[in-house]
């Protein structure tokens, strides 16, 4: 099996991570990426950005997703507890709701992880909704994890 976790390093991604593990069975043959997409950054310079600027800000941006790639590939680490097991990363720049559909068609893969916010009707219209464009587009089947919380905004 092939599974790709989406993540975006909030604390709704890495319940998804920890639930994929817990949730699913890891065998041997089970191959998972942890895929962040940056947000591609336009320059728009007659605001006074220069090219220069954009660039920094794109590159800190990418860093800052290696580093929550890492961080999530060591917390499935510690959940899947298995030795000789090995959790591909992948950072990319796109649009994250088409972005991630892309990379698991590319890659083929079986299944796609992510978490949801829980923003319900009124933050998906306004705000979007990565977990909801995942689901309406990708090829495979896609499992959104919600954050245990007492607090959580009903649907």
């Amino acid at each position: 099996m092939k599974i790709i976790l989406a993540t975006d390093g909030s604390e709704f991604s890495y319940e998804a991570a920890k639930k994929c593990c817990e949730m699913l069975s890891i065998e041997e043959d089970t191959e998972i990426m942890v895929l962040c997409v940056v947000e591609t950054i336009t320059p728009a310079e007659p605001f006074g950005m220069t090219d220069e600027y954009f660039a920094i800000a794109q590159k800190a941006a990418h860093e800052v997703a290696s580093d929550i790639v890492e961080d999530t590939r060591q917390t499935m680490y510690s959940v899947i507890n298995k030795e000789n097991f090995f959790i591909d990363t992948k950072t990319v720049s796109g649009r994250p709701k088409q972005t991630i559909v892309d990379e698991a068609e590319e890659w083929g893969a079986d299944l796609v992880v992510v978490g949801s916010h829980g923003r319900g009707f009124w933050g998906r219209v306004f705000l979007g909704s990565v977990s909801d464009a995942v689901v309406r587009h990708a090829h495979c089947s896609v499992m959104v994890v919600r954050k245990d919380s007492e607090n959580e905004e009903d649907d």
